[in-house]
């Protein structure tokens, strides 16, 4: 026989045998539209990401613009590449393409599924790793003025961002740097990636790092559910602040940042109220300063306003006291002004001094630390389980800790 009557023969025997519609479980490894819209995919199922099974699909043109509308509304992302399905499909054999499916329907809550499955399988591996809440032990600096900003340079979002902080109603000076990125894609993942390196590479020049978005629907902001993206943000050496628009759940990015804020307009009204807060700090401290040297002045006045009292009276008995007698009071109305004021001088210096030794680099400086858990000094070392991440400001730079034992003194960390 011809090998086209012998393809007949598998196509007979293959409706027969296979008549019905059946719903399979696989893998888009494949998608591409051609110019009529059918679509053309390739289907396959893995164990320990090796391939086991692998079937051609198609999805023709009309039944395409339904399934795929559909699929994208429920699941909230579109098909794609990499994604897992449930699909109805039909076994065919073509005399000239051969074996294949032809795919009739597709249920989205499989799918749905099996992408919150994926998240939290990621989340479940941050945990596991330790690094889920490393991000969130940095310190804020006491005055966010300088900011990286990842995001793309013609993003709403970021016009928003910038517009919003520097317009400030309190006058507030910001520095920020746009590091670009793109925020959805194929190519996401690499080029956030890179902009954190970037970041990095100076990042004594910065007191934060941003990365915002505007809105988007899920499958637009998919690439924020990356383990990748997720994993360089929780170790990022700044605390890292997130604005990417996700109106209902929280992204894994969101998850490990040291801050999560709904938009970028709202990471933008955070780092004001940071600079606003410091700002209060400084005006309670002049205030402080100002009430104890108004105190000073006026314990100042009252005792000279004794000592010209007593100096009226010794002027008027200065013809009946003899000339030695008068040099004599003299001598120690002279050494009284000049210890009072001595006193007095050497109290104001050492209220100058305190306020100075207030500020916090100062007390770094001499060497002392600062150690926090989960964003608070920490102060009882009971209260820290074994296992949990510290974070150590000194003067220059932050260690990380993984605690191994507490109590006592016998408590120790290992570095993280």
């Amino acid at each position: 026989m011809t090998l086209l009557e012998l393809n007949s023969l598998v196509k007979a025997a293959v409706s027969g045998a296979l008549p019905d519609l059946y719903w399979v479980i696989a893998e888009i490894a494949e998608l591409k539209l051609n110019q009529k819209g059918h679509c053309y995919m390739d289907l396959v199922e893995k164990e320990d990401n090796r391939t086991i099974a692998q079937m051609k699909a198609t999805v023709w043109a009309y039944e395409y613009r339904t399934l795929s509308r559909k699929f994208e509304t429920s699941a909230k992302t579109p098909l794609k590449q990499g994604i897992k399905a449930l699909l109805q499909v039909a076994v065919n054999f073509h005399e000239v393409y051969g074996l294949s499916l032809n795919i009739k329907d597709i249920d989205p809550a499989y799918t749905v599924g099996e992408t919150e499955l994926r998240k939290k399988e990621i989340v479940e591996r941050l945990r596991k790793e330790g690094i889920i809440d490393l991000n969130r032990g940095i310190s804020l600096p006491l005055v966010p003025q300088r900011i990286a900003i990842i995001s793309s340079p013609t993003a709403a979002g970021y016009g928003d961002f910038t517009e919003h902080l520097e317009k400030n109603p309190y006058g507030y000076k910001f520095y920020h740097t746009i590091f670009p990125a793109l925020m959805q894609g194929e190519d996401s993942e690499k080029s956030v990636l890179a902009a954190f390196d970037a970041i990095e590479k100076q990042k004594d020049n910065f007191d934060v790092a941003a990365l915002i978005r505007g809105g988007g629907s899920a499958a637009d902001l998919g690439c924020f559910d990356n383990y990748a993206i997720a994993a360089r943000i929780a170790r990022f050496s700044l605390p890292v602040i997130t604005g990417i628009g996700h109106e209902k759940d929280d992204t894994i990015s969101d998850i490990v940042a040291h801050t999560k804020m709904k938009t970028p307009t709202a990471v933008a009204e955070f780092l004001i109220s940071g600079v606003g807060g410091f700002a209060e700090r400084i005006s309670a401290l002049e205030g402080s300063v100002g009430l104890y040297a108004a105190r000073l002045l006026s314990d100042s006045s009252n005792v000279l306003n004794l000592l010209t009292r007593r100096f009226t009276l010794l002027a008027a008995h200065v013809f009946t006291v003899p000339q030695g007698r008068l040099d004599e009071l003299g001598n120690r109305l002279s050494a009284g002004l000049k210890q009072f004021f001595q006193i007095k001088t050497g109290r104001l210096a050492a209220a100058e001094q305190a306020v100075r030794l207030l500020d916090p680099a100062k007390v770094l400086e001499r060497g002392y630390s600062i150690t926090r858990y989960k964003g608070k000094a920490l102060k009882d070392s009971s209260i820290v389980p074994n296992g949990a991440i510290i974070i150590t400001e000194l003067y220059k730079g932050r260690l990380g800790s993984i605690v191994s034992g507490q109590g006592g003194t016998d408590g120790k960390t290992e570095g993280a």
